[in-house]
């Protein structure tokens, strides 16, 4: 391959391991997937390097070595697509596409069939109906706290797009879903409102990140693994915050 081609490989297959990153994929997964690739189009001497907030990857092709790097902003849990990018990883590893091919295999893959607004807020609303159900919750309070989970995925993806950050995100949901939480139950649509807000505040809690700081750690990845443990940790407070502080703010105006 000629210089440019190499330079849009490399750039292809640095895309592809930060869209894996934002994904939810674990580190060792995204180190994984770049060598894998850079070994398929005949790159040498490479050294992969990925954090959760970045990536650097280097590697030799023919008489050149390249360098680049993507930092990782924002991250978004999404199974569906992370699959996707991994069947495509296997089938350029296979099929050895040219390198100005990847481009739009990569928006094919990004584009592709996504749960609609309606399934995601369904999906929201019977994961929070079934853990208050666990928790002890009556069946009006179970259908208090689908009713609330419901709405809350339309209020956190409203806040996501405005440019919220996720510590935002997380105490403005989880003090939204205390104060309808304790609003609903007090006028009588619900008898324990603490059950409520248990079953709706679990749709939030960061349980990727917390399993891949764990899974960071056993692979040696010290590193990654305090930073993707250490955000859950932190998000994990900030709802508690949230639902503690709007729990004792409703109960000082009375309701």
């Amino acid at each position: 391959m000629t210089e440019n081609e190499n330079e849009l490989l490399m750039s292809s297959i640095m895309d592809i391991g930060k869209l894996m990153l934002v994904s939810g994929a674990e580190i060792y997964r995204v180190e994984d997937t770049i060598i894998r690739l850079i070994k398929a189009y005949g790159g040498s001497a490479w050294q992969v390097t990925a954090v959760p907030s970045h990536i650097i990857a280097s590697a030799r092709f023919g008489d050149r070595e390249l360098t680049y790097t993507r930092r990782v902003d924002t991250t978004q849990t999404d199974l569906e697509l992370l699959d996707r990018i991994n069947a495509l990883s296997r089938r350029i590893c296979s099929e050895k596409p040219e390198a100005g091919k990847l481009g739009a295999m990569l928006e094919s893959a990004r584009s592709g069939k996504h749960f609609t607004d309606v399934q995601l807020s369904a999906i929201y609303a019977f994961t929070s109906a079934a853990f208050t159900l666990f928790f002890g919750g009556g069946w009006i309070d179970t259908l208090i706290s689908a009713v609330i989970a419901g709405s809350l995925y339309y209020v956190r993806k409203l806040i996501a797009k405005s440019g919220g950050n996720r510590i935002f995100v997380a105490l403005f949901c989880s003090a939204y879903s205390a104060f309808l939480a304790k609003l609903l139950c007090n006028v009588g649509l619900g008898a324990d409102p603490d059950k409520v807000i248990i079953g709706v505040v679990m749709v939030l809690i960061p349980g990727v990140e917390l399993v891949n700081g764990f899974r960071d750690f056993s692979a040696g990845d010290i590193q990654a693994g305090i930073m993707h443990m250490g955000e859950a940790l932190f998000l994990g407070v900030m709802i508690a915050v949230g639902a503690a502080g709007m729990f004792m703010l409703a109960g000082s105006m009375g309701l």
